[in-house]
């Protein structure tokens, strides 16, 4: 993207994949400052922007930095919030065993390194590639598979302490 675009233009392709990385990161009462401190970051640094890779995923690569800003002024520790709307399943059935499993599997991101969560959300939820998950985290796409791999393992053996009713910390 040029840097002479117009502000709407910008704000248009990055405002999506921002909010929504934003909103798994952060408690949902800062969700929109954080959102908007990243884009205005993002507007700031347009000049220096030097088209290595996409804006999208110049602007997750803030995002993830202002994130980790975000949580060490507030000295707390990220948490991860899966949203699922149940009102717009097409079935009747009782939906407390898919309540259950989503708090079970929030309850796990939440216990894990942040590195790990992000990678699953950009790799496993977002679909982005190796590569492009690299130019956001700052790493090599080696890298990326690795931690990819020790996330999920990470995930599967917390999740499974949590399942037996275990903790895991």
């Amino acid at each position: 993207m040029p840097i002479d675009s117009s502000f709407d233009e910008v704000y248009d392709q990055i405002f999506m994949p921002v909010y929504h990385f934003v909103r798994l990161r952060i408690p949902s009462g800062d969700v929109d400052d954080v959102t908007a401190e990243v884009i205005a970051k993002v507007w700031r640094a347009l000049p220096r922007f030097e088209e290595k890779s996409s804006l999208k995923t110049w602007a997750l690569r803030i995002a993830y930095h202002q994130v980790a800003d975000y949580y060490r002024s507030q000295k707390l520790r990220p948490t991860v919030q899966l949203q699922e709307n149940l009102a717009e399943s097409k079935t009747e059935n009782d939906h407390s065993e898919k309540v259950v499993t989503l708090l079970s599997v929030s309850q796990t991101l939440a216990k894990m390194p942040e590195p790990q969560v992000a990678v699953i959300q950009l790799r496993l939820v977002e679909n982005f590639s190796a590569a492009e998950t690299g130019k956001i985290l700052g790493m090599t796409q080696k890298a990326v598979d690795s931690l990819l791999y020790r996330a999920k393992k990470s995930f599967r053996k917390i999740y499974a302490l949590e399942s037996a009713g275990g903790n895991s910390r």
